[in-house]
């Protein structure tokens, strides 16, 4: 999903680009950040969106650790130490932690019912840390199967963490360089970080901000982008595929202007799953899903209205675009 995201944005974009950046040139990397969900980010940027998260997602999984009767800073010791020969895949690195806290990771093999397991959330909750910290990230796929590496062994560039208030700073800066205007409840949907650390944040930049209208809610939009805003003129007609959490979809807390409340659950759907959508001139008009096979491309999109003849013609060219994304030669699309 991430890799068409990226595709959605930069056309002519091929799948072979996108691995080359993560696996060769290691120019974007994979990891947790925002709301503590996977993204792919700007590797000279790792650091400093993770030191802006870090205040609230570090002591979060602190307190998740403590609670099982462990101590952070040493098991974030022992995933460095695993790490150090190379990559290691999430069973491979779950070995090792059960080996060094022995009876402690019963539950992470007992999958309660006999049942063998590579690991229960345990092993996520141990590694998160090293990962909020900026020491550990995703490595290359091992077949089916993820990877855990050090940051300074696997990204190019030697980086150093970037002072907090700093990086606090650049994070709403760069949200609302991207979402605004937006407010502070919009700022902690996208992040995850607290409310009051929000609230602090904005008084810091308060000099850099202008308060405008959405409506009858105020936002808040960076002054230097005002000039840029005012002058801009909408380009009618857009049609985009977004996948399914796509960052457009998850900008701000009230999503009204994006999509129609009687089709809302059809987009933001039960336990934080967000649909695949046709956006059509900045709302979202339908949904869409594919069937991806070794020479063709399947595209179904539900339509929330009865698409006019333009509409479809556009739709259709994004789909033929994707499957040359994809690498496919045919393409089969159908409207419902």
């Amino acid at each position: 999903m991430a890799r068409i995201a990226l595709w959605a944005r930069l056309r002519q974009l091929t799948v072979d680009d996108v691995e080359r950046a993560l696996v060769q040139k290691r120019t974007i990397v994979k990891t947790w950040s925002m709301r503590g969900a996977l993204h792919l980010l700007a590797s000279d940027e790792l650091l400093l969106y993770l030191a802006g998260l870090m205040p609230t997602r570090l002591p979060r999984e602190q307190r998740w650790i403590r609670g099982a009767g462990l101590k952070e800073e040493e098991t974030t010791a022992m995933v460095l130490d695993a790490l150090k020969e190379g990559p290691l895949t999430r069973a491979q690195l779950v070995d090792h932690l059960a080996k060094r806290l022995g009876t402690k990771t019963k539950d992470w093999f007992d999958g309660g019912w006999g049942r063998q397991t590579t690991g229960s959330n345990t092993s996520w909750q141990l590694v998160k840390p090293a990962v909020m910290r900026g020491l550990v990230c995703f490595g290359p796929s091992h077949g089916p199967e993820i990877t855990f590496t050090k940051v300074d062994e696997w990204l190019r560039e030697p980086q150093s963490m970037p002072a907090e208030a700093e990086a606090e700073d650049a994070l709403v800066r760069r949200h609302l360089g991207s979402f605004g205007p937006a407010d502070v409840s919009d700022l902690w949907a996208w992040s995850g970080v607290y409310v009051r650390r929000l609230r602090v944040i904005l008084d810091r930049l308060g000099d850099e901000l202008v308060e405008v209208d959405r409506g009858g809610r105020p936002g808040f939009l960076l002054k230097k982008d005002l000039r840029d805003l005012e002058k801009a003129a909408m380009d009618g007609g857009g049609v985009r595929l977004l996948p399914s959490f796509d960052p457009f979809l998850l900008g701000h807390r009230n999503r009204d202007h994006l999509v129609d409340r009687a089709h809302y659950k059809r987009v933001y759907k039960d336990q934080g799953w967000l649909a695949p959508v046709v956006l059509v001139d900045g709302r979202v008009a339908g949904t869409w899903s594919y069937d991806r096979g070794p020479k063709k491309l399947g595209v179904d999109v539900t339509m929330f209205s009865n698409f006019d003849r333009a509409t479809r013609k556009k739709v259709t060219e994004e789909a033929q675009d994707l499957s040359r994304f994809f690498e496919a030669p045919e393409m089969a699309i159908r409207f419902h």
